[in-house]
């Protein structure tokens, strides 16, 4: 009987002790987010609108989306003012693909809410027959919102500094033949911010770049890509391969989000996959990959290339698997 008391009273000290750290991570989340002012591209839908509840859970001050879905964006901000009693959320309809009319939007969207804190550079598509579109969309959009980002976040421009997300993917190469542009506009995504997160750039902009790659996520864009693929051949192999991976809700992914904005440091890329915690990971050293020939065999390989598996790490950086990681990152982003 005692050594049950005992057990039990562990036991509710780890709940105690876990409700506490949680707390306490809720409380410097929104130390973070309050008061801040907040532009989502792709806000209308999906993870976008998930961005968008759990920033206003947090405190922002003003959000504005930007969407190509007019009727969806305008019923949102219809919906959010009359929950919080005020125009908490803006609405502008635009296509991200086009610089001009991006550059309006951004000027209309400081006007609405005097200035930008944080930009979530999320708007994508996908859909292999329309690869044109879908290439404008999620590296021509992409690029469009990161460079306007530099222009009103930039110290040394219109801004005071701030924090860039830009939403990329979790790619498997080894089970994406179905969908080869797509990776490869997602691949872009991962240079773009590494570029733009350069410690010279971070010094002169103050602007935090951040990389986040959610996995498998429960989506509009998810649930009809298997019949926007290159070839209707490909659909039984791709559902196939869907329905073998786990999938999680934009909720989570939200969720993590703002975890990661607690901790991460310009230029880190993290992933959320399975509904876990997100971990980062790290873009290895090309020279770290290398292998080395003689006599035309192969004298030494990569050690970690048995490491394909992408293991969930915490939310902080892990320096021991650092190159574990980072081939793993490099071989194993996984699509979903």
């Amino acid at each position: 009987m005692q050594q049950d008391c005992l057990i039990e009273d562990e036991s509710n000290k780890s709940r105690r002790s876990s409700t506490s750290e949680k707390a306490k991570e809720i409380e410097a989340i929104n130390g973070l987010v309050s008061g801040k002012n907040v532009l989502i591209t792709g806000g209308a839908a999906g993870l976008g609108n998930a961005f968008m509840n759990h920033f206003l859970k947090h405190g922002a001050n003003r959000i504005t989306i930007l969407d190509i879905d007019e009727e969806t964006g305008k019923r949102i901000e219809s919906s959010v003012e009359k929950s919080y009693g005020e125009k908490k959320v803006h609405f502008i309809h635009v296509d991200v693909s086009n610089y001009e009319l991006m550059a309006a939007a951004f000027e209309e969207a400081t006007n609405l809410m005097n200035d930008i804190d944080i930009i979530v550079n999320n708007a994508g598509t996908l859909d292999e027959r329309r690869w044109e579109r879908e290439i404008a969309v999620n590296i021509g959009g992409m690029t469009c919102t990161a460079l306007l980002a530099v222009k009103y976040l930039s110290r040394d421009q219109l801004g005071h500094g701030g924090t860039l997300v830009n939403i990329s993917q979790h790619i498997d190469i080894r089970s994406t033949a179905q969908i080869p542009i797509y990776t490869a506009t997602k691949y872009a995504v991962i240079g773009l911010s590494q570029s733009l997160a350069n410690s010279y750039q971070y010094e002169k902009t103050g602007i935090r770049v951040i990389t986040l790659c959610p996995g498998l996520t429960e989506t509009a864009l998810t649930v009809n890509s298997p019949n926007r693929l290159l070839s209707r051949v490909m659909k039984a192999d791709f559902v196939k391969n869907l329905e073998q991976l786990s999938i999680q809700t934009p909720y989570v992914v939200a969720q993590g989000l703002m975890s990661i904005l607690r901790v991460a440091e310009s230029g880190t890329i993290w992933v959320i996959e399975n509904g876990r915690t997100p971990y980062e990971v790290y873009v290895p050293n090309p020279r770290s990959l290398r292998r080395t020939y003689k006599n035309n065999f192969t004298l030494v390989e990569t050690k970690y290339y048995s490491a394909l598996g992408l293991t969930s790490y915490p939310l902080y950086k892990t320096k021991i698997h650092h190159q574990k990681i980072a081939y793993t990152f490099y071989f194993t982003l996984q699509l979903y």
